[in-house]
């Protein structure tokens, strides 16, 4: 009996170590393949992390928002949705920044309250996004954050990254250099060497 019971455990928790992983992916890739895309602008940063594996960190320009109610209590540390638009040039514009999960907002994703810079009549909250990281193979990923940083430095350069978001998730697709993907860059920086 007790044979049996230990055999039924083991199988149970078998099944929730497959699942759990196995959902998470499943939820990834039902973003990446049915969420709306908007493309971030980046800047430049130097990751370190040695538990993450290699990636490129990415930091991007439209992560603050300037509200005109400083002093609603609306904002305080924490998790808010940001609510999104594209701009002219089709990149992702912050539309409003609020507090509770949006039920008619097609287009938001949850990101963390940095910090809030409060002025007399305004605040400015910046935003830290839970996609500020690309994953590479081992071997390119070097590569890659080198003509990532070089090319974010070099003020003529368009540096973005392809997000897909989707009911407030958000999975990067691909990092762009000059609308080329940084593999494509990676594999000519090879074929030059």
């Amino acid at each position: 009996m007790m044979k049996q019971f230990a055999i039924g455990a083991f199988i149970i928790i078998a099944i929730v170590q497959w699942f759990v992983p196995g959902k998470m992916i499943w939820d990834k890739e039902a973003v990446l393949r049915k969420g709306k895309i908007f493309n971030f602008r980046t800047e430049p940063v130097d990751p370190s992390h040695p538990f993450k594996g290699r990636y490129i960190a990415l930091s991007f320009k439209e992560n603050a928002f300037t509200t005109t109610s400083p002093d609603s209590g609306l904002f305080n540390y924490g998790d808010a949705y940001v609510l999104l638009e594209k701009d002219g040039d089709g990149f992702a514009k912050i539309k409003n920044v609020v507090k509770q999960k949006p039920l008619a907002a097609p287009d938001y994703v949850q990101a963390s309250i940095s910090y809030i810079d409060r002025k007399k009549d305004t605040a400015v909250i910046h935003l830290q996004y839970p996609f500020d990281e690309f994953y590479m193979d081992e071997f390119k990923a070097p590569k890659a954050e080198t003509v990532y940083r070089e090319s974010t430095r070099d003020s003529t350069q368009k540096t973005y990254a392809i997000v897909s978001i989707l009911n407030g998730d958000a999975v990067i697709k691909d990092v762009m250099i000059n609308d080329q993907s940084i593999r494509q860059a990676i594999r000519k920086m090879d074929s030059r060497e």
